[in-house]
């Protein structure tokens, strides 16, 4: 039977964002896994509208799974952000993530993990990413975690030139690149299950090589979320990230900057 955590949360977003969050490789759960609980849920759905002009819409969907079995853990992860105003859209990001966590030793995990993403604003068609992670657990409770790892993925993306912003630049035909990457990764994150704080720190980084070039990109994410009564909390988010290669020349560098407002039942 499902143990819902929350089973809905509505939430009110104050956004500055320039349309980053398909470019994260979600490798870990943000909340604290407790291996006591055999299946594990976080869902939350937030649809916003303008009320004055009644033109602006935004939908906003995330769905964590996990199942639990012995030293075996498997979790589904999605997510999706949808933003029009007037039929225009503005913000179209999914993310949906397969990942399998065996415990291979007392500190070390092997992690193998499916993805496939997509950001429509800075043209990102589709992201297809299959790879393998080792990661060693400096600590791992129900109120702090903390852990490094790396590993390597096959990442199979499309591109097209809608977010280029340089006419001189545009080219009509979409771009497919297949290449092998290298990635490491940690995190750290601490709650107060009597109140709900908490606070997470993330870090990805992955490496490869495109057009005979070395590329990077860096990204981080970091969440603090304060109580505000028993069932209403609020969070305040922001990620942002660095590529030095972009496979269609737009910017190097993107951030996104989120307030949430939250209520649990």
């Amino acid at each position: 039977m499902f143990h819902f955590k929350k089973i809905f949360a509505f939430f009110v977003v104050i956004g500055l964002s320039t349309n980053l969050m398909a470019q994260v490789l979600n490798t870990d759960k943000t909340v604290a896994m407790d291996t006591s609980k055999k299946i594990q849920s976080l869902v939350s759905i937030s649809i916003a509208t303008d009320q004055q002009k009644k033109s602006l819409v935004d939908l906003f969907y995330t769905g964590d799974f996990s199942f639990i079995k012995k030293n075996n853990i498997t979790t589904f992860y999605s997510k999706i952000d949808k933003v029009t105003n007037g039929g225009i859209s503005i913000q179209d990001v999914g993310t949906f993530q397969l990942k399998n966590s065996r415990e291979i030793g007392k500190k070390l995990m092997l992690e193998s993990f499916a993805q496939f993403q997509w950001d429509g604003a800075i043209g990102l068609e589709y992201r297809n990413i299959a790879g393998v992670n080792l990661v060693h657990n400096f600590k791992n409770t129900q109120t702090e975690d903390f852990f490094w790892g790396g590993g390597i993925f096959l990442e199979n993306e499309r591109w097209n030139w809608s977010a280029v912003n340089s006419p001189a630049l545009v080219n009509g035909t979409p771009i497919n690149v297949t290449h092998p990457k290298i990635n490491i990764t940690a995190k750290y994150s601490v709650i107060n299950p009597v109140n709900n704080f908490e606070f997470i720190v993330r870090v990805f980084n992955q490496s490869g090589t495109y057009q005979n070039s070395f590329s990077n990109r860096t990204s981080v994410f970091n969440q603090i979320q304060l109580p505000i009564s028993k069932r209403l909390t609020t969070s305040f988010n922001i990620d942002f990230i660095y590529d030095t290669a972009p496979i269609v020349p737009i910017d190097h560098f993107h951030y996104n900057y989120y307030q949430t407002l939250a209520f649990s039942f």
